[in-house]
């Protein structure tokens, strides 16, 4: 190679370089030897309930009036290869909530709905919702929250997740 064709190919031969070493530190580093994976951060930005790698979670509450019986939908959506676990016993644990009587079927905790107590009811393949009932003491905006264990299959895996869940709801 002359000087010529090689003053000319290191502006090219640079920019490689560099855009391959902000690559690099833009990827994962591994973690120290005896370190544990820490869990996705809560705080990356979602439009949902609640987001995961595999599904989302939606909130869609219903018609609500202080006083009366109301419901959340919480809906269940696999996305990519995953798809609803038919065997795992949903379940979600509402937080304590101000002005908020949760209507759980369990008469010690009115506040866990589950599969088994008949509040979980598949959709599809890839969907299924939990009811979440309840009774606002007046009217407002209203935060449910609580924690939602789910379970979402591939062919190859099952993963079992406990995302924290919130939406808000308005009683009239």
């Amino acid at each position: 190679m002359t000087a010529d064709a090689t003053r000319s190919a290191f502006p090219v031969l640079l920019a490689v370089a560099l855009a391959s070493l902000v690559a690099c530190a833009k990827g994962e580093q591994p973690a120290p030897q005896g370190a544990v994976a820490a869990p996705a951060a809560a705080s990356s930005p979602c439009a949902h309930a609640a987001c995961s790698d595999h599904f989302f979670v939606e909130a869609a509450p219903g018609d609500c009036a202080a006083g009366a019986a109301c419901s959340l939908e919480l809906k269940v959506v696999a996305t990519g290869d995953y798809h609803i676990n038919d065997d795992y016993p949903y379940r979600f644990k509402a937080d304590d909530a101000p002005g908020i009587a949760f209507l759980g079927s369990n008469p010690t905790d009115k506040d866990v709905f589950s599969k088994p107590a008949g509040d979980w009811q598949k959709a599809e393949a890839k969907a299924g919702a939990m009811t979440v009932k309840f009774t606002p003491s007046a009217p407002g905006k209203k935060t449910i929250s609580g924690t939602f264990k789910v379970s979402v299959c591939s062919a190859e895996n099952c993963l079992l997740e406990q995302p924290k869940v919130s939406a808000v709801v308005a009683a009239k």
